[in-house]
């Protein structure tokens, strides 16, 4: 009795929560619900009922006693082994949500990352080239500078303002960070996890186990002509033999998919990847360490035209100035983008 309460509990009260706190993008919602919708019709029980009439002699030794020849049998199925499929069910797609949202973690929350480094360095950015735009305005009105110079500063004033709304953009688009650590093997773990919920769900269609309470009754006929009682309970069980071959090939499948999830094959967890993350780590470190000798260089520049002062100098730093805000921007970029993929790939 406690078991059925339980598995009507879960029929009727199915979980629904989960996908809210791992993403927002409705995959974890559909995915649970489906495995919800398909579960309760597979863990509850069925209601059956069939009447008829059915001709039979009289064997009663008494002749006014007529057996009954309307048959009514009814009651309520349950199965055992659809309640375990159920289960495995909601546990399959729980872990779909898990390995849905680690490969959005290491696909977008890395690139997130990224461009929150680089949305940093320009954001700070503008209020510094607000103030040289109004210098330039204020010089270009007493005519201490050429409207030539002007509008190249406004353009470069421009471009930082384009670079940072598209970095905005890009990472509106982006899945933000769910506060966890990034991991490749979270990815793995859990699509093991649906693997064993899958070869558990395979091994369940072997199985029929199902227990029927109901009552078998004549409708009509001498109430004296049978004494019996009208109430029955049935257990059945079947068994396929196939499943008795059946462990070797999930083991085999399991190996399989778990070699194929590595090898970077499947366009839709390509990178996935130890091999994808190491070249996207090496390529990002070059870049940041290209970039921060560059900005090195840069900062060098302005600090010399500091020192030599002057009208022509102020100008010319200014130039520098954007360009340094720019690779300045690329390189938080790519250390930021190293240090997720790092993460994600379990190094320290």
């Amino acid at each position: 009795m406690r078991l059925a309460v339980i598995a009507l509990l879960s029929v009727v009260a199915p979980r629904i929560a989960g996908a809210d706190a791992q993403t927002n993008d409705g995959y974890c919602e559909f995915i649970e619900n489906v495995a919800a919708a398909e579960s309760a019709v597979l863990m509850a029980p069925e209601a059956f009922m069939s009447v008829g009439r059915i001709e039979q002699s009289s064997q009663s030794v008494q002749p006014g006693d007529q057996p009954g020849d309307l048959r009514f049998i009814g009651g309520v199925r349950w199965s055992l082994s659809g309640v375990y499929e159920g289960v495995q069910r909601r546990g399959r797609a729980r872990a779909e949500c898990k390995r849905h949202t680690a490969l959005e973690q290491i696909r977008g929350e890395t690139l997130f990352r990224a461009f929150e480094a680089r949305a940093k360095i320009l954001d700070g950015a503008l209020p510094e080239a607000e103030k040289i735009g109004k210098s330039v305005a204020a010089d270009l009105e007493a005519r201490r500078l050429g409207v030539q110079e002007a509008t190249a500063t406004r353009l470069r004033i421009e471009e930082l303002r384009r670079m940072s709304t598209e970095t905005h953009q890009a990472m509106s688009i982006l899945p933000r960070p769910a506060g966890g650590t990034l991991n490749l093997a979270s990815f793995q773990n859990a699509d093991e996890d649906v693997e064993r919920h899958d070869a558990k769900l395979r091994r369940a269609s072997a199985f029929d186990v199902s227990v029927r309470v109901g009552v078998d009754e004549f409708l009509n006929g001498s109430v004296d002509a049978d004494t019996s009682s009208p109430y029955f309970a049935v257990l059945s069980v079947g068994v396929n033999l196939g499943v008795i071959f059946q462990g070797g090939a999930n083991t085999r499948a399991a190996e399989g998919r778990r070699r194929f999830v590595r090898s970077g094959r499947n366009a839709l967890t390509v990178d996935a990847t130890a091999d994808r993350l190491k070249q996207l780590v090496e390529t990002a470190t070059r870049r940041a360490t290209e970039t921060a000798a560059l900005e090195a260089d840069l900062v060098k520049q302005i600090a010399m035209l500091d020192r030599i002062g002057g009208d022509d100098s102020k100008r010319y730093k200014q130039i520098v100035w954007f360009d340094m805000i720019k690779i300045r921007a690329e390189r938080a970029y790519h250390e930021a983008h190293v240090a997720a993929l790092t993460q994600v790939m379990g190094s320290k």
